[in-house]
């Protein structure tokens, strides 16, 4: 009777050879596993686990070219890898985008030729031969590219298919080489090829390797082209931006000239210095003053766009009383408010009270706020109420903070609208922009040049129908590098 497993190890341990027990046919495949073949494939996902984790990065293509034959030469033994691709990557390709190639025959993408990507231990001669290698050259990396298969050569015998590639390849002392197509969401991207210094069966699991590796090249240097090519794009973006940002600023500052002129002389001829004015002529000469001063108002906000979008609007804070920068903005607006016969009150403190700010900037801001709510206003009245917070002791800056709340009574603001209404460029109604001469612009400048100065804009409340109040916040002393003032609302439903 055959010896129980217990039985054997109690024979062995008195050092006597038991007889052993016949295995099933189901255990004797794994009894004859080499534990060697077993160690070599769990290296060799490892390997591609580390591969794939440092393939994640940024890389540019010859970088995840190097990494991929690098982790070939050592998961294989191999003493060279090259990496070569269809023209320039990614070529235009033979495939549909996302078609599997083992569907139809592959084809061949017309007129292209190798270019090497990347090698390592590849001579010289033999790398210069492989640059713009046309796809009908005798050589396993053409025919790779040719038929989209895999070509395992075990030995120098089999190399020979290839005779003038394989006089150059055993010259360089390699008996054995891989060359697998590279492909990628469905297209031939390129192919790469390793070679070894002594014949080199290739098994199954081998093969398999070489071909995920083939996959992952292609995969990382798709990534690392896009990114390049993303980073092109994104620097042409920004040198465009910079270009149409120079050419408002210049344009608007040849524009504001003439147009400055106009004013100045249409103001002459209402002072009768050429002569007396009949009735007409004098309406005719006010209705071409506010049209040159309206256009000079679109082509100032150009001009503050153009500034903020260059990164040129700079911040020069000087003493000024807060009183004379509501004066000063209110007469700005004020001809524009009479021409449509809208009441423009101003409430707030009598006393003398002084800002550090950029009284420029602030004086466009509030400009820029009071013609919006004028704009957009048809009848009745526009209001800036101007109040002061924080006159008490503080323990840090900004201790003062000062509130402009521009208040009309015009159409309102849904909802929807108020989300959009600080965007560049934003219309309400952009079949409006030839009636009321919106740019588009005003809204959006003011909110830049309010956060340079320390501050914020915001809609206090919009009710259809009744009117919009916006508020201006600003510190009371710019400070550089302070965190600007935020304001915010819960906006109000916007039905009367």
């Amino acid at each position: 009777m055959p010896a129980r497993p217990d039985d054997v190890g109690l024979a062995s341990a008195h050092g006597t050879a038991a007889p052993r027990p016949p295995l099933q046919a189901g255990t004797d495949a794994v009894e004859r596993v080499d534990s060697s073949t077993v160690s070599e494939a769990s290296a060799r996902l490892r390997a591609l686990a580390a591969l794939s984790g440092s393939l994640t990065d940024a890389l540019s293509p010859d970088a995840a070219a190097y990494l991929v034959e690098r982790k070939a030469l050592t998961a294989l033994g191999a003493v060279s890898a090259v990496v070569v691709t269809l023209g320039a990557f990614p070529p235009p390709s033979a495939f549909p985008r996302g078609l599997v190639p083992t569907l139809g025959p592959y084809t061949p993408p017309a007129a292209l030729a190798l270019h090497v990507v990347h090698a390592i231990g590849v001579p010289g001669a033999i790398r210069n031969a492989l640059e713009a290698l046309p796809l009908d050259a005798p050589v396993p990396f053409a025919e790779v590219a040719r038929e989209g298969k895999p070509v395992f050569l075990a030995s120098e015998a089999e190399m020979q298919r290839y005779p003038a590639w394989a006089g150059e390849m055993v010259g360089a002392k390699a008996r054995a080489a891989a060359i697998v197509p590279v492909w990628a969401n469905g297209e031939l991207r390129g192919v790469l090829g390793l070679a070894w210094p002594e014949p080199h069966p290739f098994d199954e699991d081998e093969r398999a390797f070489v071909s995920t590796l083939g996959v992952m090249c292609a995969q990382a240097i798709m990534r690392a082209h896009l990114k390049a090519a993303e980073l092109e794009a994104r620097q042409a973006a920004e040198q465009a931006n910079a270009s149409k940002a120079h050419f408002l600023a210049t344009i608007s500052h040849e524009l504001r000239t003439p147009v400055n002129a106009v004013i100045g002389y249409s103001a002459l001829l209402s002072e009768d210095i050429a002569g007396p004015l009949s009735e007409l002529q004098r309406e005719h000469l006010t209705r071409m003053n506010a049209s040159s001063r309206h256009l000079l108002g679109l082509i100032e906000d150009l001009l503050g766009y153009a500034r903020i979008e260059a990164g040129a609007e700079v911040v020069r804070p000087e003493i000024v009383l807060l009183t004379d920068l509501m004066r000063e903005s209110v007469d700005l607006v004020r001809p524009l408010a009479e021409q449509k016969g809208l009441r423009l009150h101003v409430e707030g403190p009598t006393a003398p009270l002084e800002l550090l700010t950029d009284p420029r900037k602030l004086r466009q801001v509030l400009v820029n706020v009071l013609g919006n709510a004028i704009k957009f206003t048809a009848a009745g009245d526009v209001t800036l109420d101007v109040r002061v917070d924080g006159l008490g002791p503080c323990d840090e800056e900004p201790c003062v903070r000062v509130f402009f709340e521009v208040t009309d009574t015009g159409a309102g603001l849904s909802l929807a609208d108020q989300a959009h209404v600080f965007d560049l460029y934003w219309q309400h109604d952009p079949a409006s922009t030839h009636r009321d001469g919106s740019s588009g612009l005003g809204l959006s400048v003011a909110r830049q040049l309010a956060w340079l100065l320390g501050g914020d804009i915001a809609i206090g409340v919009s009710v259809l129908g009744k009117g919009s109040t916006f508020v201006v916040a600003l510190p009371a002393r710019y400070v550089v590098g302070a965190p600007p003032i935020h304001v915010s609302f819960a906006r109000q439903p916007a039905t009367a």
